[in-house]
Parts: C-alpha cells; structure tokens; sequence
C-alpha cells in the first residue's frame, strides 16, 4: 500500500521536479543533491548548504583561473619553442643550400678538368706511341746502318788482303809455277764471293771477287815480279778500296744525319711528354683536391640533410604536444564549465524554490533513489 502511495505522489509531482530531476541525472548533479541530502539528515541548515554551493562554484572558477593561467604560459612557452625550433630548421635549411651551391659549382668544374686530364692523357697515349715508332724506326736504320758497315768491312778486309798478296813481291807462295799457292789465292775469292752473296745490301761485292778469281788465274803464267796482271790487281784494290771508303762514308754521313734528325725529333716528343705529365700531375693534383672537397661537402650535405629532419621532427613533436595539451585543456575547461553552471543552477533552484527542492529531496531519500520520472524503492517490496 505504501509503494502505490508512493507511486501515485510521484506521478502527480512529476513534472513540478522536472529541472531537480535532471540535476540528478547527471553524476556529479546527483553528488551535489547526495550532499544536499546529506545536510537535510543531520539537521544542519539548509543555508549552510548554500555556502558549500557558492564555495564550490568559486573554488571551480579559480581553478579554472589557474588552469587558465597554466595553459597560457605553457601554450606561450611552446610559442617561443617552436618559433625557436623553426629558425634553428631554417638555419639548417640555409646552410643546406649554401653547401650544395658549393656543390653545384665544384662537381662541373671537377668534370672540366677530367675532360682536361682526358685529353691530356690521350694526347700523351698518342705521343708516346709516336716516340715508340720513331725509336723502332731508328733501331731498324742503325740496325741496317750497322749491316752495311760490316759489308763493307769484310770488302775492305779482303781487297786489303788481296792486295797485299799481290804488292809484296817477296811473297813466295805467288811465283811463278807455284800453282797450290795460286790455287790457295783463287779459292780465297771464290770463297770471299760466296760470302759476299749473303749480303744483304752490296750484292755486288760477290760479283767483283769473282773477277778477282779470274784475274788471279790468268796471272799464275806471268812473271810475278813485271806481271802487268798483278799492277792491273794492285790498281784495281786500291781504286776498289777507295770507292768503298768513299760509300762507308756517305753511308756514315747518311746515318749521323739520321741520328741526328732522331735526336731532334725525340728530343721534341720528350719535350711535349714532360709537358704533359706535368700538366697532367698538376690536373691530377686538382681533381684529388676537388674529389676531396666535394666528398667533405656531401658528407657536411648528409650531416646536415639528418640534423635538419630531426628538428623538424621535433618541431613536429613539440607542436603535437602543444596541440595536445591545449585539446586536454579545452575539454577540462569545457567539463569543469559545466560543473560550474550545474552548481550555479542548482544554488539558483534551491534559492528560488526552496520548499519543493527540499520535498523533492526528502521525497528521494524515501525512495531510495529517483531516475528520469520514475522513483525506485529500495525497501522491502512486501511492505504494506
């Protein structure tokens, strides 16, 4: 009987607690009217409870007041942090660009210089190839200069030889009769020219110890001592002897004129070579300096290129946790405002209706608790 009762006080009141009601649907309204309760119970004054509402209202506002403080210096302090943050990535960035201006000026020049050194190079190449057919062809001049001096030595050894056999009338082996040592002196030309074959330049040598042979042959009948045969041979070698002399010379005249052009024209190719090496040590010399000076600024780009996204990284960062903070800052504020008009509106209601708060509050303390527009009983249900 007691719960119909109950129930039939709550439904006619309804809409009368319609605003307490929704002071007690919310959580800390709900705290609010508890401490309300609270108050009623133990016999203190209802306007005690009023000077515990003011005093929460203005401690929610001074907090507030300090949060607010708070947030201001720490959203400055992250100001100057991040303005401090971006000139120091600005910095970085700056100096970025200087060095690979460097770079940009060093990396074409270090190419000019390897064209330098290229064609330096290539021109050495060619030059030393060209010194190396000029020192083949001299070799194969003095070599054939060498073979002509030695033919015409063996020439001027035999007609020499010769032409004592046939001067020397007290040689005994050319008398008269004395035909083995006239046959010695045949075989000696005849062997001569055969020798003289192999030649390869004065072929004709070979030919002329012929004749000697022949001539040597006819004078074995003469008298050796008045044989016109044997002057004829004399004459003969010494105008032999002389003409050979003669060609020896315009050989070795021909062959100083060449030595002589060899050495000036090697003597120009070592010139443009020592030219060139030095040209190309001093180019060498420069791209090792410009390889050195375009490594060390890669290496300072790199080093730079890192340090600058770690501060934009931090920038990022500090700027994410000032956004952060300032996010937790608005929703504190947001929620600690509404506890403030929650506490403002509640002091207002119970100040401007005094009575039927205090009902509606016993009213709650006799149901147990009271949701939307319902109470519920938290006695025994079997109760009359």
């Amino acid at each position: 009987m007691k719960i119909l009762v109950l129930c039939l006080i709550a439904l006619a009141i309804a809409d009368k607690y319609d605003q307490f009601r929704a002071f007690d649907e919310d959580e800390f309204g709900r705290t609010l009217i508890d401490t309300l309760q609270m108050q009623m119970s133990t016999g203190e004054p209802i306007a005690r409870f009023i000077e515990i509402m003011r005093n929460l209202e203005t401690s929610i506002e001074n907090e507030q007041k300090e949060d607010d403080k708070a947030n201001n210096e720490y959203q400055n302090q992250c100001t100057e942090d991040i303005k401090v943050l971006q000139q120091e990535s600005a910095n970085l960035e700056r100096r970025t660009v200087e060095i690979q201006s460097i770079l940009d000026e060093l990396e074409p020049l270090r190419s000019y210089k390897q064209g330098q050194a290229d064609a330096k190079n290539a021109w050495k190449i060619e030059t030393e190839k060209k010194l190396a057919d000029l020192v083949k062809k001299r070799e194969t001049e003095k070599a054939a200069f060498d073979k002509k001096v030695e033919e015409h030595d063996y020439a001027t050894f035999v007609i020499e030889t010769v032409r004592r056999m046939f001067s020397d009338k007290s040689q005994s082996f050319l008398q008269l009769n004395n035909e083995s040592q006239w046959q010695k002196v045949r075989d000696y030309f005849i062997n001569a020219s055969e020798q003289a074959k192999k030649f390869e330049i004065k072929k004709s040598y070979s030919k002329i110890f012929n004749v000697l042979a022949e001539i040597a042959s006819s004078a074995q009948s003469e008298d050796f001592q008045n044989s016109p045969t044997v002057n004829r041979i004399v004459n003969l070698c010494d105008l032999m002897l002389k003409q050979i002399e003669d060609s020896k010379a315009l050989e070795t005249k021909a062959e100083q004129k060449r030595l002589n052009m060899f050495m000036l024209e090697k003597g120009n190719f070592d010139k443009d070579l020592t030219s060139l090496n030095n040209a190309l040590a001093q180019l060498n010399a420069a791209i090792l300096g410009l390889d050195n000076r375009i490594q060390d600024q890669k290496r300072d780009l790199t080093d730079y290129n890192a340090r600058l996204s770690a501060k934009n990284k931090q920038s990022e960062d500090r700027g994410g946790e000032c956004r952060e903070k300032a996010y937790n800052y608005q929703l504190t504020r947001e929620k600690r405002e509404q506890k403030r008009q929650l506490v403002s509106q509640i002091i207002g209601a119970f100040s401007a209706n005094q009575r039927d708060f205090s009902e509606y509050v016993k009213l709650r303390g006799q149901a147990g608790d009271f949701r939307g527009k319902n109470f519920q009983i938290l006695g025994n249900p079997t109760e009359d």
